[in-house]
């Protein structure tokens, strides 16, 4: 009897724990997980409030998060969520800044106070050309169709777009049911890429200094003998800061959950972070170190309103990416480590723009060298993986040793990458003249292949000698392999 009143009250204890850490921990990041998710969903991706909530929000996550309530709000652009009325969370749509993550209606109305008026940018479309008489057009074709399709009954790869760019044009592009060439969709991590290439204009325009230089923050400067004033700007972008950082988007109580969906200023959380190991010592990577990046930026454009215009005028409005945006944190600051959304011939152009050696319609936009440097390891990591905030090979593909998987396909041993969680991905091929983008939502890893993916249309395309210098421009020109709904 004593055995089954004490088993009785240790499952009541259990329970209870469970719902304290629901409300506690659970509640606030899953109210503002959902709420952020399904705004950008919704107002940034213009997908219908059931699809946010079922696909980008609930689709293979924790069980938990059906237990948010979710009210969308059209007329005014908000998404609220709550757990049973606690721990309510909003999100607001604003033009050019996508959403944004609020406390209230207050908070609400001061973030539409402070929304900068951006000048619209002029789109420049891609040009779209026939398939080369030399790549097997079915064999691509089988590809193209593997990759949309799902490997089961159950929906799991949920790939939304593909497109492929040859010698700076579309010859192939397919979208999901709903996604169009038109609709803008997260990159998450590949948000990382775009802002060592907002640093790479900054720094071919004389706006910042040396990319070897400690980086410029007023908090690590401020205190005596602090280790982190020690940090360079190369330090971070190769992911070797030594901050201590906790990059696990499984645990709502890692750094990176906590940073952007419960922290009120996601750069001022990771800026606050104090140092692990020597800078430079160690490679592990983190989204802290983007957001460290963005609060630079920030102090080094002296005002907001021209900090909050860079990534336009510096990056989207020469390369014509009318719709691309990046995501800020309730304080003001870009959360350049995950929130930017982009259509994937915009994403593409990121790509081209590395494959062209930073030059783009004639003019050069990445300082000479800033590619190579980009895409090569850090000198004392010869046979790293990683370059500069962008992938060298594919993560998971190599073993403890750092060596490749045996029976692993074949990369071109020139790509490299930009990569993005639930499965977002950018390759660039510069010696098959390739740039790749595929996007979706895919939380499973055995759901797709990126690596079979990528190798299997690369193997289609000959090898060049030498990089194309094209500048993609123009009107787009219909082809046999165009676009496509399927």
């Amino acid at each position: 009897m004593q055995l089954i009143k004490a088993i009785f009250i240790g499952t009541i204890l259990i329970g209870l724990s469970v719902v304290a850490a629901f409300f506690i921990w659970l509640a606030p990041v899953g109210a503002a997980y959902s709420a952020k998710i399904m705004c950008s969903a919704i107002f940034v991706n213009g997908l219908p409030s059931s699809r946010a909530r079922d696909e980008d929000v609930l689709a293979d996550n924790n069980a938990l998060l059906s237990l948010i309530t979710t009210n969308v709000d059209l007329r005014n652009q908000t998404v609220s969520a709550h757990a049973f009325g606690f721990r309510k969370r909003f999100a607001v749509y604003r033009p050019n800044l996508g959403c944004t993550l609020a406390d209230d209606q207050a908070h609400i109305a001061r973030l539409r106070n402070s929304t900068p008026v951006i000048k619209p940018i002029a789109a420049k479309p891609l040009l779209t050309t026939s398939l080369p008489a030399e790549v097997d057009r079915r064999a691509l074709n089988n590809i193209l169709f593997d990759v949309m399709d799902e490997p089961g009954v159950r929906p799991e790869r949920r790939t939304r777009a593909v497109l492929i760019l040859y010698r700076g044009k579309v010859i192939a592009e397919r979208y999901a049911d709903g996604i169009t060439a038109q609709t803008p969709l997260p990159g998450w991590s590949m948000t990382k890429s775009v802002w060592n290439t907002v640093l790479g204009r900054m720094q071919n325009e004389g706006m910042m200094p040396d990319i070897h230089d400690p980086v410029l923050i007023n908090e690590w400067q401020a205190q005596t003998n602090d280790p982190r004033a020690a940090i360079t700007y190369d330090q971070l972008l190769r992911m070797r800061s030594g901050i201590e950082f906790s990059e696990s988007y499984w645990n709502p109580l890692s750094d990176v959950v906590q940073m952007l969906f419960v922290q009120p200023a996601a750069a001022g959380y990771a800026v606050s972070k104090q140092q692990e190991h020597s800078p430079g010592e160690v490679f592990a990577y983190n989204s802290g170190a983007s957001n460290i990046l963005s609060a630079a930026v920030r102090n080094l454009s002296g005002s907001r309103s021209t900090y909050l215009a860079r990534p336009t005028e510096l990056l989207f409005r020469p390369l014509g990416m009318k719709s691309a945006v990046i995501e800020t944190d309730p304080e003001g600051y870009f959360i350049a480590s995950s929130f930017m959304h982009a259509t994937a011939r915009d994403w593409a152009k990121i790509g081209q723009l590395y494959l062209q050696d930073g030059v783009w319609e004639g003019q050069r936009l990445l300082p000479e060298g800033w590619v190579d440097y980009t895409s090569s390891p850090d000198e004392s990591d010869p046979d790293g993986i990683y370059g500069a905030h962008w992938w060298l090979d594919l993560p998971g593909d190599r073993d403890d040793e750092g060596n490749p998987r045996n029976g692993i396909a074949e990369l071109p041993d020139d790509a490299f990458f930009a990569l993005g969680h639930d499965g977002q991905s950018l390759s660039v091929i510069p010696s098959k003249e390739l740039v790749i983008v595929r996007l979706g939502v895919t939380r499973k890893r055995e759901a797709f292949n990126l690596r079979n993916f990528v190798s299997d249309i690369s193997n289609l395309f000959p090898d060049t000698p030498t990089a194309s210098q094209n500048s993609p421009d123009g009107e787009d020109i219909q082809d046999a392999t165009g676009p496509s709904t399927d």
